[in-house]
C-alpha cells in the first residue's frame, strides 16, 4: 500500500473503528499528519517573524484579551480551524488506531493503555511518598513511578509496530492477504493453517520422510538381511 493509497483509505474510514489495519496504512497516515504540522509550525512561525506585535497580542494574557475584543470573528476562525484539526486530523489518526491494534488481535481498547498507566502510576506514588519520609528517600520511588509511563508508551509504539495477525482474526479479514506465510516446522500446526499452506506442509513432511526412508532406513534393512544371510 503507497502512501496516497494509505491516507485516501484513512479518510474514507474515518468513522470505521471495526475491522483491521495494515501497518503501511497507519504509519503512511502518521506521516502525512507529522508533515502536515511541521509545514503548520513552519508557516505559523513565519507570520509571528513577520509580525512581532502580533505574537505579543497572542501570548499576553491582557493583550490577547484586548486583541480578541476587538477581532471577534477571529474566534469564529480558531473553532473552525479546531473543528477542521478534529475531522481532518484526530478522527481519522483515531480510528486507523483502533483498527491498526485489531490488526494484532488487540481490542481497540488497548489505546487507553498508556493514559490508564499513567494515571495508576500517578495515584500509587500519591499513595507511597506519605510513608517514605523525606524527600531524598522518596526519589528513587519517584524516578521509578516516572518512568513507567515511559515504558508504557514504547511498547504501545512497539504494538503499532507489530506485524497484523495471519488469516482472518476475530476483528476481521485480513488487510494484507498476499503477505508470505511462513510453513511451520512442526506437523502439529497444519490444521491451523489455510487448505493450500496446510497441502503444502503435508508434501513437503511426506517428502523429508520419503527421503528419510530412502537414505537412512531402506540402508539399515539391506544391512541386517546381509548380515543374517552370511
Amino acid at each position: 500500500m503507497g502512501p496516497l493509497k494509505a491516507i485516501a483509505s484513512c479518510y474514507v474510514n474515518i468513522l470505521n473503528f471495526s475491522g483491521r489495519a495494515r501497518r503501511a496504512e497507519y504509519w503512511w497516515f502518521a506521516l502525512f499528519l507529522a508533515v502536515a504540522a511541521t509545514a503548520a509550525q513552519i508557516g505559523l512561525g513565519y507570520v509571528f517573524a513577520r509580525d512581532p506585535e502580533l505574537l505579543l497580542r497572542v501570548t499576553d494574557a491582557s493583550a490577547s484579551k484586548a486583541f480578541f475584543d476587538n477581532n471577534t470573528e477571529l474566534l469564529y476562525y480558531i473553532g473552525y480551524f479546531y473543528a477542521g484539526y478534529i475531522v481532518l486530523g484526530w478522527l481519522p489518526q483515531l480510528s486507523v488506531t483502533v483498527r491498526r491494534l485489531h490488526d494484532t488481535d488487540r481490542s481497540g481498547w488497548f489505546i487507553l493503555m498508556p493514559t490508564a498507566v499513567t494515571i495508576l502510576a500517578l495515584v500509587g506514588a500519591v499513595f507511597l511518598i506519605p510513608f517514605l519520609g523525606s524527600p531524598e528517600s522518596a526519589m528513587p520511588i519517584i524516578l521509578m513511578v516516572a518512568t513507567v509511563p515511559l515504558i508504557a508508551s514504547v511498547w504501545f509504539l512497539v504494538v503499532l509496530c507489530l506485524p497484523g495477525t495471519h488469516g482472518n482474526n476475530r476483528f476481521g479479514p485480513d488487510p494484507a492477504p498476499d503477505r508470505k506465510r511462513p510453513p511451520p516446522a512442526h506437523p502439529a500446526f497444519v490444521k491451523q493453517l489455510p487448505d493450500d499452506v496446510r497441502e503444502a506442509v503435508q508434501a513437503k513432511n511426506q517428502s523429508d520422510f520419503a527421503e528419510y526412508y530412502r537414505t537412512r532406513v531402506a540402508p539399515a534393512i539391506q544391512q541386517n538381511k546381509a548380515a543374517r544371510s552370511g
